[in-house]
């Protein structure tokens, strides 16, 4: 007898004594029964995500998108600042080494 493809209780507890009458151990009934109902759950699982409309992009999503823009511009901004000042350093060192 075909074995019940659903995530119920009710079901496993069916699928257990139908896989038990077929003259199977119950640990691998129950293994059989555990392997029905995950087989269930990502079938319905697929079903749900393949029917489900294509969401378009929102406006927190163009928000964000402004915002880690602005945040790399600044990025840039403080790396050219930081390599200005690393320049003068290194040139004030060797104005100093210089006059010793």
């Amino acid at each position: 007898m075909p074995l019940i493809k659903s995530t119920s209780k009710r079901a496993f507890g069916e699928n257990i004594k139908r896989e038990i009458a077929a003259g199977k151990p119950q640990r691998q009934a129950v293994a059989i029964a555990y392997a029905e109902k995950a087989s269930a759950e990502h079938k319905g699982h697929k079903m749900k995500k393949a029917t489900a409309p294509m969401k378009k992009a929102t406006a927190p999503v163009s928000a964000m998108h402004h915002e880690h823009k602005a945040k790399m511009e600044t990025h840039a901004e403080l790396a050219k600042h930081h390599a200005e000042k690393a320049k003068m350093f290194k040139e004030k060192m060797a104005a100093a080494k210089g006059k010793k």
